[in-house]
């Protein structure tokens, strides 16, 4: 069985909800019942890194995809070896300090 639950907001509101609504591709029910959902029981981390990893996925994916079409046939390499660099950089940045250092 379901329910419905409705109440009245004033303008700036309704945009700032819209907005966001249209931000993660959602409708504005679909993402209020998210949002009322996650004051109730509490953030559930689990299912955001878990939609956030099904994003990523998607586009790494699709990207590869792309430049493996790509005339330029080196240029898959490149980004593969320029991603490889930010990421080492990435990890040093926020790896812990060492002890004694």
């Amino acid at each position: 069985m379901r329910f419905a639950l409705q109440c009245y907001v004033d303008e700036p509101l309704y945009r700032a909800v819209k907005a966001a609504a249209d931000a993660a591709q959602m409708s504005v029910s679909q993402w209020l019942k998210l949002a009322v959902r996650g004051v109730v029981e509490g953030q559930d981390e689990a299912a955001f890194r878990d939609r956030i990893m099904s994003h990523l996925l998607f586009t790494s994916t699709a990207l590869d995809g792309l430049l493996t079409v790509q005339a330029d046939k080196d240029l898959r390499a490149r980004i593969h070896a320029a991603h490889g660099k930010r990421l080492r950089e990435y990890r040093e940045r926020i790896a812990p300090p060492k002890r004694g250092a």
